[in-house]
C-alpha cells in the first residue's frame, strides 16, 4: 500500500501518516493540512525518511482521485487497464523520479514488437501514463517531462466511410419491414447526423416534439452518461417533421421512461452491441459492405456536403468543426462533386433543408 493518511479515533481524531512501518502523528486534525504534509512526504521534504516514491505507489493514490463525473468512466477504465496490464509490470517498482526518456523509448519498442498497434501503444504511454505524470509534476514530485521528447510517427487516420444514399435507404427499409422495434433508432441516426453515443443518452426532457427541437447535452459510453465528446458537441438542432413522426412511435415516452431509445430488454441502447447483434446481420442480408453504426453519421455529413450546404452550418448542426469537415469530407468530393450527387431519397431525406447559415430542416408539422 502506498503512503497514506488515516484519522486516529483513539488519538482525538488526529491525522497520522502511514507508510509500512512508519506510523507518525502529523499533529493536526485538519484533513487539508494532513494531505499537504502527505504530498510533502512524497516529495521528500517532510524529513521522515521517505526517499523513494515508486510509480506503483503514486499510481495507487492517483487513480483514486479519478472519479465520475470529473473523469469519464471510459477514461478511468482505460487508465486502470493500461496500468495493470502494461505499465505497472515494467515500471511499478521503479522510483518515479528516475523514469527517463530511454526508459520510455524502450517501453514503446517493447509494446510495438509485442504486436500492439501504434495507436494502442501511444494511448498507453502518451495518454494514460502521461496523464499520471502531469499530476505528479503538478505536485512537484517530478520536475522533468520525458514524455515531451518521445517521438511518435503521425498516425494514419481512417477516413469516414459513409453509406451511399441508396444503401442508407435500403437499411432504413430493412428495419422498417423486418425489425420495426429499431426502425426509429436507425432512422434518427441517419437523418440527424448525431453520434450513436449521443442518441443513446438522449432523454425525453431533451426533446420537444411540438417544435421539433432536440438538445444534445450528453453521451453514453460503456454504460456511463457523461458530457458529449467536445464542448462544440453541446448543441440544439431542429429536425424534420419525418423525424418527429418517427420519434412519436417510440413507446418509452408513453410509459414514462426518461430514456428515448431502449433496447429490447428495456435498457438504453448500447450502440456497439446493437451494431454487432443487429446492424451487422442486416448488412450481410442486404449484401451491403460492413460499416459501424457511426458511419450513419458520416452518411449524413457526406450528403449535406454533396448537397452544397454551408460547412459552418453543417459543423454546428453535427457538433464538429469546419476543419474536420474540410479535411475528411470535402477532399474526397471536390473533384467529382457534380457527378456524385445522388438522386433524392425515397424517404424525402433532407427535403426542405435550406443552404446557408440557417441549415435548419423545414419547420412545417403535420
Amino acid at each position: 500500500m502506498p503512503p497514506h493518511i488515516i484519522k486516529r479515533k483513539d488519538r482525538s481524531l488526529t491525522w497520522y501518516l502511514v507508510d509500512g512501518e512508519v506510523n507518525r502523528s502529523l499533529k493536526t486534525k485538519n484533513k487539508g493540512v494532513a494531505e499537504f504534509l502527505l504530498k510533502e512526504y512524497y516529495r521528500g521534504r517532510y524529513g521522515m525518511g521517505q526517499t523513494v516514491v515508486t510509480v506503483g505507489q503514486f499510481y495507487e493514490r492517483w487513480i483514486e482521485t479519478k472519479r465520475e463525473p470529473i473523469v469519464r468512466r471510459s477514461t478511468v477504465q482505460d487508465y486502470r487497464h493500461h496500468f495493470k496490464r502494461y505499465i505497472l509490470p515494467v515500471f511499478g517498482d521503479i522510483d518515479i523520479r528516475k523514469v527517463a526518456l530511454p526508459d520510455l523509448a524502450g517501453f514503446k519498442s517493447r509494446l510495438l514488437t509485442s504486436g500492439l498497434s501504434a495507436k494502442t501503444t501511444r494511448n498507453i504511454i502518451d495518454a494514460s501514463f502521461r496523464a499520471m505524470w502531469r499530476d505528479a509534476m503538478a505536485e512537484e514530485i517530478v520536475t522533468n517531462n520525458p514524455f515531451a521528447a518521445l517521438k511518435w510517427v503521425r498516425a494514419q487516420r481512417s477516413r469516414p466511410d459513409p453509406f451511399t444514399a441508396d444503401e442508407r435507404d435500403k437499411i432504413v427499409a430493412h428495419f422498417r419491414e423486418n425489425d420495426f422495434f429499431y426502425f426509429p433508432w436507425v432512422y434518427t441516426l441517419f437523418h440527424t447526423g448525431a453520434r450513436p453515443s449521443e442518441l443513446s443518452a438522449l432523454e425525453w426532457s431533451d426533446v420537444d416534439l411540438e417544435t421539433g427541437r432536440i438538445w444534445i447535452t450528453k453521451s453514453r459510453s460503456r454504460g456511463a452518461v457523461a458530457s458529449p465528446k467536445t464542448a462544440k458537441s453541446h448543441r440544439q438542432i431542429e429536425v424534420t417533421n419525418e423525424v418527429v413522426q418517427v420519434l412519436r412511435l417510440l413507446p418509452s415516452r408513453g410509459l414514462g421512461i426518461k430514456t428515448v431509445f431502449l433496447n429490447k430488454y428495456g435498457d438504453p441502447v448500447d450502440s456497439k452491441k446493437w451494431g454487432e447483434w443487429y446492424l451487422t446481420p442486416a448488412l450481410k442480408k442486404l449484401a451491403v459492405r460492413h460499416r459501424k453504426a457511426y458511419s450513419m453519421r458520416h452518411t449524413f455529413i457526406t450528403e449535406m456536403v454533396r448537397a452544397g450546404h454551408n460547412l459552418k452550418a453543417i459543423g454546428d448542426y453535427c457538433g464538429t468543426s469546419v476543419a474536420m469537415i474540410e479535411e475528411n469530407y470535402c477532399g474526397t468530393l471536390s473533384l467529382s462533386i457534380n457527378a456524385t450527387v445522388l438522386p433524392p431519397s425515397a424517404f424525402n431525406y433532407a427535403e426542405n433543408l435550406v443552404a446557408g447559415p440557417g441549415f435548419e430542416p423545414g419547420t412545417s408539422r403535420l
